[in-house]
């Protein structure tokens, strides 16, 4: 996919963040959008922002990607007033973090069932479409450094983003022959909203600890205007893996292929973390 020009692209998570971002990055470069967030009021910014930009807003909507009849129902509806879409991205997301022994059942499933399920209720209800049409494609999924390293207190989220990761490089090879491209992105530390909403269990959130450890979350932090413009040229690259931080890059690199040390630099980080929650854990 050489241009955008008119391209139909359907973006979730579109409210905020990357998704946000990557909406309007690719409104400039011509694309038709349809924009879906379960954030009513910050979709509504994302196109209002947009329609003054100059960019196609086809439509939007607001969707709990977690529930597969709303994703069906959306389907039909964008299918049966414009086709099947050119570009699927799923960027929405929730960020859940804690040690297995302080995660509900219900943190397991909610992650699950955003991360991971909204994903592949998108896929279903889109991508059949354009492997229909015949007209070829691409598919974004963001996954996470979370779904390529063992970071501490992630069981649930990497869970989620792991298996978003293993679906995407299932899906690379599936939809070759149909001429549909799959890029998967695995951001580090983004400066996104995301990182005032994510949920870690077991921990007062408002401890200085966790303070301190969010001021150089955003020291590393990359903006979502980098990963965006990262996303739009793997697409056109027909580019598999996206990292968005070369500290990312490397720690997949010692994983591989100096597993040694990888293995040290994880447990560092987990007694950090068993540091911080001694300090800032809930009684």
């Amino acid at each position: 996919m050489k241009h955008f020009d008119n391209k139909k692209c359907l973006i979730t998570g579109a409210a905020s963040g990357i998704g946000r971002s990557t909406a309007i990055a690719i409104s400039r470069q011509g694309a038709r959008l349809f924009l879906v967030d379960i954030d009513e009021t910050g979709l509504a910014e994302t196109v209002d922002y947009i329609k003054k930009d100059g960019g196609n807003i086809a439509a939007w909507w607001k969707v709990d990607l977690s529930q597969f009849d709303e994703v069906r129902d959306l389907a039909d509806r964008i299918h049966d007033s414009f086709g099947p879409m050119d570009i699927v991205m799923n960027i929405a997301g929730i960020a859940v973090w804690g040690f297995v022994e302080h995660l509900g059942i219900e943190d397991w499933q909610r992650t699950i069932g955003i991360n991971l399920m909204g994903p592949i209720n998108v896929i279903h209800c889109f991508v059949p479409q354009m492997v229909r049409a015949g007209r070829g494609g691409h598919l974004v999924n963001v996954s996470s450094a979370a779904g390529l390293i063992a970071l501490p207190m992630h069981a649930a989220y990497s869970a989620s983003k792991f298996g978003l990761r293993g679906l995407s490089e299932v899906l690379r090879y599936d939809l070759m022959r149909h001429g549909i491209g799959v890029t998967v992105v695995c951001p580090g530390a983004v400066e996104t909203p995301l990182k005032q909403s994510v949920s870690i269990i077991g921990i007062d959130t408002n401890h200085r600890e966790l303070t301190k450890l969010k001021k150089r979350f955003s020291k590393r932090a990359v903006k979502p205007e980098r990963v965006a413009s990262l996303i739009l040229k793997a697409v056109k690259k027909n580019r598999y893996l996206v990292f968005t931080s070369s500290d990312i890059r490397a720690a997949y690199w010692l994983k591989h292929y100096l597993f040694f040390v990888y293995h040290y630099i994880m447990k560092l980080l987990n007694r950090m973390m068993n540091t911080i929650v001694k300090h800032a854990g809930k009684e």
